[in-house]
């Protein structure tokens, strides 16, 4: 019986992805199937893995066309056979033995989710930083209720879940962004979830190197307001949707998305609250210009040297 799948989407990232997998296969006491799906790498990553680890549990999907990391996920979820479920981006890594750590955690306390505390490395031209995340340095939402009212969660590879109890899961591909979020909101909706403080995991950030552009990210936010505002208008009042919704606006005006207001707009929002999500999106507006202009400066940003 496998223990743990761990999903890994890679394209084109070879030498990062041997790190990867060596986090995986260097962990103690728990039987792991590593599920890699390729996205048309053309670096002689799949020729690489297959020779190099032939003698451990490697399942290597190769995709016949480039279309994202979400489509491999689900590729990945759809062909796993373990108890539980776990991601991991192939240029991060696991700390080591964590994984029996984690599906110990589940199986004691009877989880179908788990999320854990993870670490994130920096890395400049001439320094490293790194920085732990434990529960009193993250959102650890008591209830869905709670959840609703902040996004951002968890980081994908920080979270673990019961495949039996999800089945039916499949990661939402028409996000722009927020893919973590949504998983997130979702199992806190339907699972008995905790979170940890064993740091499960590296996130490896390159002091300058572009993640996500701020258009996908503010298309994200907005595409994840709409998808969930029945459910915040419930648990947390029309106001606070409006609210929100006024962010999101400014968020969209702020990257030049003026169509997207309308195909983004949230079902049943009444007249008066629509007219009043719009004025209020226009006094967000200033400050979502300067989160922007900040946010592509970060990301524009010649490498550190200190």
């Amino acid at each position: 019986m496998i223990d743990v799948s761990i999903i890994i989407p890679t394209f084109n990232r070879r030498q990062d992805l041997i790190i990867a997998l060596e986090s995986v296969f260097g962990q103690p006491n728990v039987r792991v199937e590593v599920i890699v799906i390729d996205d048309c790498s053309d670096d002689g990553t799949v020729e690489f893995i297959r020779e190099q680890y032939k003698c451990h549990q490697l399942v290597v999907i190769e995709k016949p066309n480039r279309s994202g990391p979400q489509v491999s996920r689900n590729l990945g979820i759809a062909f796993a056979h373990g108890e539980f479920i776990t991601f991991l981006d192939s240029d991060d890594y696991f700390e080591p033995d964590t994984l029996a750590g984690r599906v110990m955690r589940c199986r004691e306390l009877q989880l179908d989710a788990l999320f854990s505390g993870y670490r994130v490395k920096f890395i400049g031209r001439r320094w490293d930083l790194i920085k732990s995340v434990k529960t009193v340095a993250r959102t650890c939402p008591v209830n869905y209720t709670a959840a609703l009212r902040d996004f951002k969660i968890a980081p994908m590879i920080t979270i673990m879940y019961r495949r039996a109890m999800h089945e039916c899961l499949k990661l939402d591909e028409g996000l722009a962004s927020g893919h973590d979020d949504d998983l997130s909101l979702y199992l806190i909706k339907s699972s008995r979830y905790a979170f940890d403080d064993i740091l499960a995991s590296t996130i490896i950030q390159h002091v300058g190197g572009r993640v996500a552009t701020p258009k996908n990210l503010m298309i994200g936010d907005a595409q994840l307001l709409k998808k969930y505002s029945g459910d915040i208008s419930r648990y947390q009042g029309h106001v606070y949707l409006t609210r929100r919704l006024a962010k999101a606006l400014a968020g969209l005006w702020s990257v030049g998305q003026f169509k997207q207001t309308i195909n983004l707009w949230p079902e049943g929002l009444s007249r008066s609250a629509s007219i009043t999500a719009l004025a209020l999106g226009i006094i967000y507006l200033p400050q979502r210009l300067l989160e922007v202009m900040l946010l592509r400066a970060k990301m524009a940003a010649v490498r550190l040297v200190l």
